[in-house]
């Protein structure tokens, strides 16, 4: 069981869409491909590919409420975790391999990653693609996003260490694309070697990656330093806030912004409550901090005067919605600095 649902997040859904029509303009979605995606939630991106191509396709996710609304929706899904298993039972079954498999924000959460990309090389057709999405480690550092820490990120993946990787299993990175949803993501392309030309962009991304220092220790422990005094500016700005008088809520019960709540301990003295548009959590309470979660309507029932977005990375988008319900007070962004916007 997951509560989040892709489906439910305008802005994703505009990615997936653009994604659908990048793979499909560089000629890797055509009406007779095969794709399949891995952690496919409640199926956003499928639907986007099936609209665009009309291809046949496959989710695999644990998630048993997820599976049941793709199905609902008209795609094919299995409830089960992406193993080599697996991989070898869809192929039996399905009598063909697949053109495309993606994995959008789920490629950090593995606890195997050699067995995720093995499973990948069974399904894949001899010029089939993996194309794999994830917040990138260089965007992570920069823009001090250390509330995208929380458990079920085991690892925060740059090109460098992922290129040894595949080389080691006789695979190789073909093409680097930057996106910016997530506050910074990379959009990798693995092939079977030799199989597809490598674009030359991918020698640039390992180049850069080496130049800006992120192959050496000193690096990291800088940045701790920085996220330090981050979390400090986050505690004193809201009790300053709170200290004058001023009733603060937040939006968007996401996990980063569970964690960057707990990093800076706060509770239901500085923020009141957190509106969000999930039907699963509201009713319930963010972990750690004891915060209520509830829905948008109380934005107008009882108003705050500012309102912290904690799922920064849709700023834009969630300060349109707010404006929209009524919301007439002023927003605080709080990564990659404390900033207040009227």
């Amino acid at each position: 069981y997951y509560t989040y649902r892709s489906g439910v997040n305008g802005g994703y859904i505009k990615h997936c869409k653009k994604m659908a029509e990048s793979l499909k303009s560089k000629g890797f979605l055509e009406s007779s491909s095969f794709v399949i995606d891995v952690a496919g939630n409640d199926g956003t991106l499928l639907k986007q590919f099936k609209e665009a191509s009309g291809c046949k396709t496959l989710n695999v996710d644990p998630a048993k409420n997820l599976v049941k609304i793709a199905i609902s929706e008209g795609i094919d899904s299995i409830d089960e975790f992406w193993t080599v298993e697996l991989a070898d039972k869809i192929v039996n079954s399905y009598y063909r391999k697949a053109d495309v498999i993606t994995a959008t924000n789920v490629f950090a959460h593995v606890d195997n990653v050699t067995d995720f990309i093995k499973a990948a090389k069974i399904v894949l057709k001899e010029r089939g693609v993996l194309v794999l999405e994830f917040p990138y480690l260089i965007d992570f550092i920069e823009n001090m996003e250390f509330d995208t820490t929380y458990h079920e990120h085991l690892s925060y993946m740059s090109i460098s260490p992922l290129n040894k990787l595949c080389i080691s299993l006789d695979m190789e990175i073909i093409d680097v694309e930057k996106q910016d949803i997530h506050g910074g993501t990379v959009r990798v392309t693995i092939a079977n070697k030799d199989a597809i030309k490598v674009n030359p962009i991918v020698y640039k991304f390992l180049e850069n990656e080496e130049k800006l220092g992120f192959l050496k220790a000193n690096k990291y422990k800088n940045w701790e330093v920085s996220v330090k005094e981050i979390i400090k500016e986050l505690q004193d700005s809201l009790m300053f806030l709170k200290k004058e008088g001023y009733k603060i809520a937040g939006f968007a019960a996401s996990a980063k912004g569970n964690t960057l709540l707990n990093s800076a301990k706060v509770n239901t003295f500085l923020i009141d409550y957190i509106v969000d548009q999930t039907p699963e959590k509201i009713g319930k309470f963010s972990p750690g901090t004891g915060i209520p979660i509830v829905e948008f309507q109380t934005l107008l029932d009882n108003p705050p005067d500012y309102l912290i977005i904690l799922a920064w990375n849709f700023k834009k988008e969630i300060m349109e919605k707010a404006r929209n319900l009524g919301f007439k007070g002023k927003f605080i962004i709080p990564i990659p600095k404390f900033e207040i916007i009227d």
